[in-house]
């Protein structure tokens, strides 16, 4: 998917995360490559069963954020996920609860910022919750002597709601379905996979009782250019006539292949999509892209030592095109009719993240390095346009190193970037009119978080008690440099688990 957080690659959970990560079942999942990829029957490569179950909770705070983020939030919530392994099939399923909670929220309207090429902001700060419910089922069959049949699923739903002033509740759904086939002989294994991915999401805003205030919203039609109007005028499409709310949805379709041969594994996946934002007749925007991903890996082992090498890689590019519509009326009959289109927006992701771990008797330690280069182009109204380039940098390493009941975890990471942007403006006859609105306090600051100079740390201690109950304690930290338009340079997280693995 293209989306703003996946290339902001900084944000306090990130270093939290990797250093609170559920050992040993997170080890397990990542010495078989195909556990990365899309085709379950690649389950049966491996044969350790192990599974987990927690509690966790976990604070956020600090003036080191994105628009849509809250000063303070907190998180509770549980997991619980299993690998297992029978004679002739093998099993693999995930089941997650979330509950987040933030104060003085505005900006994006969206549970997921970024994830579509429109968002639509509002202004006034209040409390938003969000809830989000998840599960993964995979399996894998030994169909005959040299094939394999495997299928998997993933759904999320969630729901968010803002009940302050210019109220809003949104309902996101996703779901991903892969039936895969595999044909092994000796060390060689050939694998096959369809993939068929569907998400959505739907705000509804309202304005309860009566005020002397106006309410605004402004629709991001791509790098801040769009509408700012009242939140029920025709230019954001909150509230239009025969349409429920601001509703978008994405298909996609697409096939994944896998090879392995010894310790090396490659796959790779294409996925075609097709977007709108609107409903029924009225189709405001539509937003179709190509997305391209691979994964690489390499196992080998040492003495009592296993290395893995990996490489992902992924690019992506969308456009996104803005319908002109009209409604005619005949015999009494008002029909909605699309008079053409105009191109407004385009953006394309480049993706490059290379990682080594070498996994030890009492530890581990993994080191890599990422690279995202993210390009948009901005078209809203002939004859402006504007193109920005903006390249982000990181480095990190973490590990982890047990010492009788205790595993010690740390993590480190230093993230920059390079940004570019210039006007475009395409020659004309006759004096062009007024460029298009362009929210720049927004903007600034958007732009500031992702490309902001910064350096992560974490670190994280759990306690193994008997019959495998472990309790766990972690902090983070992210401090940015070189900041102007952001309120402040620090972010600080911290997380409690109580788990159980068997």
């Amino acid at each position: 998917m293209i989306e703003r957080r996946k290339i902001a690659l900084l944000c306090a959970l990130l270093p939290l995360a990797a250093v609170l990560s559920a050992q040993p079942y997170e080890r397990i999942e990542r010495r078989n490559f195909w556990n990365a990829g899309v085709n379950a029957a690649g389950l049966r490569m491996d044969s350790v069963t192990v599974s987990y179950a927690e509690l966790y909770g976990r604070g956020m705070q600090g003036e080191f954020r994105d628009t849509y983020q809250a000063r303070e939030a907190w998180s509770a919530g549980a997991v619980a996920k299993t690998i297992a392994h029978r004679e002739r099939y093998s099993m693999a399923g995930s089941f997650s609860f979330d509950h987040t909670s933030g104060r003085e929220m505005c900006g994006s309207m969206f549970i997921r910022p970024g994830f579509y090429p429109v968002d639509v902001l509002e202004f006034t700060p209040g409390r938003k919750d969000l809830q989000t419910y998840s599960f993964t089922g995979g399996i894998a069959v030994d169909a005959a002597p040299r094939w394999r049949l495997g299928g998997k699923m993933e759904f999320l739903a969630a729901n968010c709601a803002k009940r302050k002033d210019l109220r809003h509740t949104n309902y996101r759904l996703e779901m991903k379905v892969a039936p895969g086939v595999m044909y092994h002989k000796g060390r060689t294994a050939l694998g096959l996979a369809y993939v068929f991915v569907k998400n959505s999401e739907s705000i509804r805003a309202e304005e309860v009782g009566s005020t002397v205030g106006t309410y605004y919203a402004f629709l991001d039609k791509g790098l801040m250019y769009g509408a700012y109007e009242d939140w029920e005028g025709s230019g954001v499409h909150l509230k239009e006539s025969g349409v429920d709310g601001f509703p978008v949805k994405e298909t996609m379709h697409g096939i994944s292949v896998q090879v392995q041969q010894d310790g090396l594994y490659v796959d790779a996946e294409y996925l075609r999509s097709v977007g709108s934002a609107g409903e029924k007749q009225t189709v405001w925007f539509e937003f179709p892209a190509h997305r391209v991903s691979s994964h690489v890996g390499y196992r080998f082992r040492r003495g009592e030592v296993w290395h893995y090498l990996r490489a992902e890689f992924s690019w992506s590019r969308q456009v996104n095109d803005e319908n002109v519509l009209g409604r005619e009326t005949a015999g009494g009959v008002t029909v909605t009719r699309v008079y053409g289109s105009n191109r407004i927006f385009q953006r394309r992701l480049l993706r490059v993240n290379p990682e080594y771990e070498a996994v030890f008797p009492k530890g581990e330690v993994r080191l890599g390095a990422e690279v995202s280069s993210l390009r948009r182009l901005a078209t809203q109204m002939f004859p402006y346009g504007t193109l920005q380039t903006m390249t982000l940098y990181r480095g990190y390493v973490c590990g982890e190193r047990r010492v009788g009941r205790f595993d010690l975890k740390g993590y480190a990471a230093f993230a920059s970037s390079s940004r570019t942007e210039r006007k475009l403006e395409a020659a004309t006859e006759t004096e062009p009119g007024d460029p298009p609105y362009r929210l720049t306090e927004y903007l600034d600051w958007q732009d500031e978080y992702l490309s902001a100079s910064r350096v992560s740390i974490g670190v994280g201690v759990r306690y193994r008690f008997l019959q495998g109950v472990y309790a766990e304690l972690g902090t983070a930290f992210v401090h940015g440099f070189g900041l102007r338009f952001i309120g402040g340079a620090n972010r600080w997280a911290e997380m409690l688990k109580v788990g159980y693995v068997f």
